[in-house]
């Protein structure tokens, strides 16, 4: 018999769907680089049978959409979601959907479901173009948004993209990506005035630079975009 429990908004779902704030989603299995991970869950978002599953971990206000890149999914950022979440974030990776912005859309709405009053996004290549181009959609906009390897070619960015967001933005990458090198790097920026541009020496490639030699500045650079965006109004 299915059990019944209370929702946010005082309704009743059946056990193992949660709906909350007009945002529902089914559990589903977890990917095995979550295993262990105490409170991670992965779920799927209504509409969805195979794809566009979303995995949360950590607990709090302040929540964080790591967005992979054309081909990933939700283990690319599993090391920086695991570290956040130790670090008091509310954090959800993803496996893409048929419609990415919608799944990036569905991350931001689950977090908020679950209690994350203040959103950021963060996306590796093709994760991070298209959450800066999301930003031309003036409703539900993220706290902030770092890019991270963005791609200049692929972002349909046009002058004053990112002048009318006063949000935070970072944008990261190292100087001789293959895909996403300093010049391009700062192409981006061009769109983005208002953003911190970050180049670290090599070649590694959205998520990929953490985990290399420059890891532990691409970090620093993450954390520093992190506290920026979630401070205090008056602070």
């Amino acid at each position: 018999m299915a059990e019944n429990r209370r929702s946010a908004e005082g309704g009743t779902t059946e056990k193992g769907t949660i709906a909350v704030r007009e945002f529902s989603a089914t559990p589903d299995r977890l990917p095995s680089c979550f295993h262990g991970v105490k409170g991670a869950t992965a779920y799927r978002p209504p509409g969805s049978s195979r794809d566009g599953r979303l995995v949360t971990l950590g607990t709090g206000p302040r929540g964080v959409v790591f967005a992979p890149i054309s081909w990933g999914d939700a283990c690319e950022w599993a090391a920086e979601a695991k570290r956040l979440a130790a670090d008091g974030y509310h954090v959800v990776t993803l496996d893409w959907g048929a419609d990415r912005r919608r799944t990036i859309s569905d991350a931001t709405r689950l977090l908020r479901s679950r209690g994350a009053k203040d959103v950021a996004w963060v996306g590796g290549c093709m994760g991070g173009t298209l959450m800066l181009g999301m930003l031309t959609d003036r409703t539900d906009r993220p706290a902030g948004v770092a890019g991270i390897s963005p791609l200049a070619s692929l972002g349909g960015y046009s002058a004053g993209n990112g002048t009318s967001y006063d949000g935070e933005l970072l944008l990261l990458g190292t100087a001789d990506d293959p895909l996403s090198d300093e010049k391009r790097l700062r192409e981006v920026a061009d769109s983005f005035p208002k953003a911190e541009v970050t180049v670290l020496p090599g070649t590694r490639h959205a998520a990929e630079i953490f985990a290399g030699p420059h890891g532990t500045a691409a970090r620093r650079s993450l954390d520093g975009f992190l506290d920026r965006t979630f401070a205090p109004a008056d602070s």
